[in-house]
């Protein structure tokens, strides 16, 4: 009998417990429980008092007793530390992709926020709990972001003011800049933290820069949508940090003032020598130039990359046999690459695998001019080696093909042509008084031994497109943009409704230990009976 009394006040305890936490509103059925437990525990005790005289009476109780003492401190400490990881808001993202929290770009973006900048959401009252989850993950890493909600339906002058057309606009405003984000499909939307970082860049920056997409020797196509085009990378640059617009070299003469970097993809044909004293001239004034080569390229990039510091041979391929192959179809003329260079900033965050199809080595040369700093950024495996093309055929020679590692890629940085010093004229018998030199910017330049990665089908393998997009920020000297972003791939939510949250946090703060001392007390128990 004494056993099914107590069995029934732990159950009615329990069900007060879970029923006070999870339905608060309905105080009748908790308070039922209770006095239900409160009963049945006075008629065990009752029943059972003669056990407990005796249990009592006993000097090992008291160690007994100091134990459970014990045990409730130990609890104590947990309850505490829940508790105080609740008040200060730790988080940590378990999903395998980090689909809960902003990518590293966009929190190093707010972490080096320098104003206060404003996140104003036009919506819907219905809107709200969508939108408070978006700003949630941005306010989180940082006190400069202020978000606001406008109703549209009672603020109209306010909507009219700002010209917003639809519900679900977000404004985001500096001091002096203002940016647009439009056509959100709520917190699900796949480019719904692109936009919003975008905006935010766009208001801290300032202006996008300007890249020039050099034409007219055969490059890809800007335009082209297929799978060799860059029409995706494109659309990609246009609608972050960048403007983008073609160049055609000869024509001009000259790289225009306004230009940011200079892209060069694969030329086929020769470039003349005014388009490589053109391309000299811009760098010797600070320049910043993204150059991509193939091995059919032109020969006649051989002598320009020379005198910056960087090989590049012509007609030269490399076949990688490293048992990754497999995930490119087993082409041995599509090394994957997985050894980046942890001291670049461009390459430092890189863990994951890249693509470069058809690819020619670009070398540090064994000796570099005074002033400049030559970095390899990536290079295949030491079961690669670098083999001639002939007749678009690569002709494998074992004894006298250069073996692996091949760097496929340097980055290239130096101070620029300094001015002449000038002297200010001066009467006769009066001393020249010198003129400081003028400083001119540091020049950069990359150049990468394939052009197909950043295609629009190569830039979806791997980090092909976070390398490219690396590449042009450290080249923009945003080196703060830089980052590797997860993969959103295997998308599976679980959405946390309040009950839910609330089971979670009794199982953990409450059960787990309770489980631990009961299972405990229960052994200790038996032990004495016997």
């Amino acid at each position: 009998m004494s056993v099914i009394v107590i069995i029934l006040g732990l159950a009615a305890t329990a069900v007060s417990g879970i029923s006070a936490y999870l339905i608060p509103d309905n105080s009748l059925v908790w308070q039922i429980s209770l006095g239900v437990a409160v009963i049945a525990y006075f008629i065990y005790f009752y029943q059972e008092r003669q056990f407990f005289t005796e249990l009592l009476s006993k000097k090992s109780t008291r160690y007994g007793l100091n134990a459970v003492l014990v045990s409730l401190i130990a609890f104590g400490i947990l309850v505490l530390v829940n508790l105080i990881a609740t008040k200060y808001d730790l988080k940590k993202d378990l999903t395998k992709n980090k689909l809960h929290t902003l990518s590293d770009e966009s929190i190093k973006v707010l972490k080096n926020l320098s104003g206060e900048i404003k996140l104003k959401a036009f919506i819907n009252p219905t809107q709200m709990p969508e939108f408070e989850k978006i700003f949630e993950k941005y306010t989180y890493y940082s006190s400069k972001l202020k978000k606001e909600y406008i109703d549209v339906d009672k603020d109209p002058f306010v909507v009219q003011k700002y010209n917003i057309k639809q519900a679900g606009t977000i404004l985001v405003e500096s001091e002096t800049r203002t940016s647009r984000v439009e056509n959100l499909f709520g917190p699900d939307d796949p480019k719904l933290e692109e936009k919003i970082t975008n905006a935010i860049i766009q208001v801290a920056k300032g202006d996008k820069k300007k890249i020039y997409y050099v034409s007219g020797h055969g490059e890809k196509l800007l335009s082209d949508s297929s799978r060799e085009g860059y029409s995706e990378m494109k659309d990609q640059l246009e609608s972050g940090r960048y403007k983008v617009e073609e160049l055609v070299l000869v024509e001009k003469g000259l790289v225009p003032e306004d230009a940011d970097i200079v892209v060069l993809a694969a030329p086929k044909s020769d470039l003349l020598d005014v388009e490589i004293k053109a391309i000299e001239g811009y760098l010797a004034k600070g320049g910043k130039v993204l150059l991509m080569v193939e091995p059919t390229s032109s020969s006649s990039l051989k002598g320009l990359l020379a005198r910056y510091g960087a090989v590049f041979n012509p007609k030269k391929t490399v076949v990688e046999l490293n048992p990754l192959q497999q995930l490119a179809g087993g082409n041995p003329l599509t090394p994957i690459v997985t050894s980046y260079n942890k001291e670049s900033e461009i390459t430092r965050e890189a863990k994951q695998i890249s693509l470069f199809p058809i690819a020619t080595p670009i070398e540090k040369s064994e000796t570099q001019a005074e002033g400049l700093k030559v970095t390899s950024l990536f290079s295949t495996s030491a079961k690669s080696f670098e083999s001639d093309l002939k007749d678009n055929q690569v002709k494998p020679n074992p004894k006298t093909d250069r073996k692996g590692p091949l760097s496929l890629g340097v980055s290239i940085s130096g101070k620029a042509v300094a001015k002449k010093p000038t002297e200010d004229k001066k009467e006769k018998g009066q001393e020249k008084t010198p003129v400081e030199e003028k400083k001119e910017p540091e020049f950069r330049m990359i150049v990468v031994g394939d052009s197909d990665f950043a295609s629009n089908s190569g830039r979806r393998f791997g980090i092909n497109a976070d390398i490219f997009q690396n590449m042009l920020s450290w080249l923009a000297h945003e080196e703060d943009l830089i980052s590797i972003r997860p993969r959103a791939t295997d998308v599976s939510d679980f959405e946390i409704t309040e009950t839910r949250m609330r089971s979670i946090n009794l199982a953990s703060i409450v059960f787990a230990p309770l489980l631990m001392f009961g299972s405990g007390l229960v052994v200790w128990i038996n032990r004495r009976r016997k």
